[in-house]
């Protein structure tokens, strides 16, 4: 796997299920990630993809990404598999991580991490001076929409 750039966790008042349930359903992926307007596809089983349609600072395009890897209540592991948007020429090798872990019946701690490889000496640069900084905003803002839909 590629060399992690963002992490970021959260605790989360709910039920490990109830959170997973959130993670895995492609109806609830607009209202989790910012950049999504609309997706497609299947979230729940290995194997799949999903087709983003993404707005970001006014320009659109789509992602596609295929579930890598999936462990019920624990993992999900997406790749970036065609883009419009330019990550796919930018970066080598994305990888986009949820890990979840049960602290109680009632309490789930979730981690979002992000690994990828700049393809190029200007993504290099890029990447220090201001990509790393603006994937943990996006990460933080994630877990902290996924903390709201759970906690409802």
């Amino acid at each position: 796997m590629s060399k992690l750039q963002a992490r970021n966790e959260a605790q989360i008042n709910a039920p490990i299920g109830s959170v997973w349930a959130i993670i895995t359903d492609i109806n609830q992926l607009h209202k989790i990630n910012p950049g999504v307007i609309k997706a497609t596809g299947r979230m729940d089983k290995q194997g799949e993809t999903r087709t983003c349609e993404m707005e970001n600072k006014g320009r659109k395009g789509t992602m596609i990404e295929k579930l890598i890897e999936l462990v019920h209540e624990k993992k999900t592991v997406w790749a970036i598999e065609n883009d419009t948007m330019g990550m796919a020429k930018m970066l080598n090798d994305p990888r986009f991580c949820f890990y979840l872990e049960k602290i109680s019946d009632s309490k789930t701690k979730i981690i979002n991490e992000s690994y990828y490889e700049p393809a190029t000496f200007i993504a290099k640069i890029m990447n220090f001076l201001m990509m790393k900084k603006m994937m943990g905003k996006i990460q933080n803002q994630i877990l902290s929409n996924i903390k709201t839909l759970a906690e409802k």
